[in-house]
C-alpha cells in the first residue's frame, strides 16, 4: 500500500459501496462516543477544567491533522520551492489570536479568571535552543505539535520520536541552570512600552512584513502567489483546484487555531503549550525505571510550575492532558476524512534521524523556552520579543536541518500532507 506522509494517498482509495457508507455513518458516533469517554474519565479522576482541556486538546488536534497546519513541512516547502502558503497561514493566525489574546493578557484576567502571559528573556540559551529545534525537527519529521498528530494519524514512528525528545529534554533539565546563567537582555513585552494597541501593530507590521516578504519570493518563482483562499473557478485545473483547497484548509486551520488557542487562556489560564510536558514525561519515565536522579536538586524543577507537574500525576499536567487530546483528535480526523494509514515500516538512517531530532527538539525547546507553539505562537501573542527571535533562530536552524535531511535518506521535497 502506498502512502505520503502517513497517510493514503488517492491510487490506494478503493470505491465506497453501499455497505462502506453505512460503516462511515456508523463511525462518526461511535468516534463520539469514545471521545467523550475520555473526556468523561478526565472529569471524574481530573475535574472539570482538565476534562476541558483534554476537549479543548481534541479539538485542537483534529484542526492541525486535518488542514495539515504543519510547522516543519510550511518551512521546508518555503526554503525548497518558494511555497509561503504555509507561512503566509501562520502570520495570519498569529495576527488574529493577538487581537484576541493579547488584551486579556494585558488585562490580567479574563471573565474573573486570572491569566499570564509567556514573556521570556532573549539571550544565548533561547537563540541556541530555537536553532537545535529548527534542526530536529527537519530530521525528525515534525515539530512538537507535528510529532503529536502525526503519532495520531498512525505514524509510529514518532512514539519513538516521543521517547527521545521526552529524554532530551530531562537531559536539557540537568543543564537548566548553566543555560540560565548565560548572557541574555531582560524579558521584554511590547505592552510595557507601547500599550496594548502599540503591542497588536507592533506584531501586526512583523507579520505583515514578513507576509509580503515570502510573497515576494514566492513570485519571483512562479510568477503569481497561490491565494490563502479563493472562491472555485470553472476555468480551474485539478492542479489549481488541489492548491485552492490546501490554501482555503490552511486559511480556515489557521482562524480555529486562534480561536482554540483563545480558549486555552480562558481554560488554563495561559497560552497554548506543548513542550513542556516533555521534561515531566521524562522524569516520570526515570521514575518508573526505578532511576535516582536526585532532581530536586536540579534548578528546572525548582520552578513552581515544573515542581507541580512533578508532583502530581499526567491528568493533572495541564499540557500533557492537552497533547493526549491532541493525539485522540488527530486519530479521530484522520479516521472521518479516511487518511488513516498506520506506516510502520521505517529505513534504519530515517530511524537515527527520527531519534537523533527528537534529542535535539527536546533538548531545544527546553532550553529554548518552547517550541513553535509555546515559544513562537504563545511568546507573539504574549506580547513577547522572544516569541519572533525564536522564530528568527529556528527557521535558520531549519535550514541547517535540511542540510542534513539527506543523511538520513529524508527528502529535501516539501509535501502537501
Amino acid at each position: 500500500m502506498s502512502t505520503e506522509a502517513g497517510h493514503l494517498t488517492e491510487s490506494t482509495i478503493a470505491p465506497v459501496t453501499p455497505l462502506d457508507r453505512s460503516i462511515g455513518w456508523l463511525k462518526i458516533p461511535l468516534l463520539l462516543a469514545v471521545l467523550a469517554l475520555g473526556v468523561g474519565y478526565v472529569l471524574h479522576f481530573a475535574g472539570q477544567r482538565q476534562a476541558l482541556l483534554l476537549a479543548l486538546g481534541i479539538a485542537l488536534g483534529g484542526v492541525l491533522y486535518w488542514a495539515t497546519f504543519s510547522f516543519s513541512n510550511g518551512w521546508r516547502r518555503m526554503i525548497t520551492e518558494r511555497n509561503s502558503l504555509w507561512l503566509r497561514a501562520q502570520m495570519v493566525m498569529l495576527v488574529l489570536a493577538s487581537v484576541l489574546i493579547l488584551p486579556v493578557l494585558a488585562n490580567g484576567s479574563v471573565w474573573g479568571t486570572p491569566v499570564f502571559a509567556l514573556v521570556r528573556p532573549v539571550g544565548i540559551s533561547l537563540m541556541t535552543g530555537a536553532f537545535l529545534f529548527g534542526i530536529g525537527m527537519q530530521i525528525a519529521g515534525g515539530c512538537a505539535s507535528g510529532t503529536l498528530y502525526h503519532a495520531g494519524g498512525g505514524q509510529l514512528k514518532m512514539i519513538l520520536v516521543f521517547t527521545t525528545f521526552a529524554l532530551g529534554a530531562l537531559l536539557a533539565s540537568a543543564h537548566y541552570g548553566w543555560w540560565m546563567s548565560q548572557a541574555s537582555l531582560a524579558p521584554l513585552a511590547w505592552t510595557s512600552h507601547v500599550g496594548v494597541v502599540g503591542a497588536l501593530l507592533v506584531n501586526g507590521a512583523i507579520a505583515g512584513a514578513i507576509y509580503w516578504l515570502v510573497s515576494v519570493l514566492e513570485k519571483s518563482r512562479h510568477g503569481r502567489v497561490e491565494p490563502l483562499f479563493s472562491w472555485r473557478s470553472q476555468n480551474q485545473g485539478p492542479q489549481d483546484q488541489g492548491s485552492r483547497r490546501i490554501g482555503s484548509n490552511l486559511l480556515l486551520g489557521g482562524v480555529a487555531l486562534a480561536g482554540l488557542n483563545f480558549l486555552t487562556v480562558v481554560v488554563a489560564g495561559r497560552p497554548w503549550s506543548v513542550s513542556n510536558a516533555f521534561p515531566v514525561w521524562g522524569a516520570k519515565g526515570s521514575e518508573w525505571l526505578g532511576l535516582s536522579l536526585d532532581l530536586e536538586f536540579w534548578d528546572y524543577w525548582s520552578q513552581p510550575a515544573a515542581e507541580r507537574a512533578l508532583a502530581g500525576g499526567l491528568l493533572d499536567d495541564i499540557t500533557s492532558v492537552m497533547n493526549i487530546g491532541i493525539i485522540l483528535g488527530a486519530l479521530a480526523a484522520a479516521l472521518l476524512v479516511k487518511r488513516y494509514a498506520l506506516v510502520w515500516r521505517v529505513g534504519i538512517r530515517e530511524l537515527v534521524g527520527g531519534l537523533l531530532g527528537g534529542l535535539l527538539l527536546g533538548y531545544g525547546a527546553t532550553i529554548g523556552f518552547g517550541c513553535n507553539i509555546g515559544a513562537f505562537f504563545g511568546g507573539v501573542v504574549s506580547g513577547s520579543l522572544h516569541g519572533w527571535v525564536w522564530f528568527l533562530f529556528a527557521f535558520m536552524g531549519t535550514g541547517l536541518g535540511m542540510l542534513l535531511r539527506p543523511w538520513f535518506a529524508l527528502s529535501l521535497e516539501g509535501r502537501a500532507h
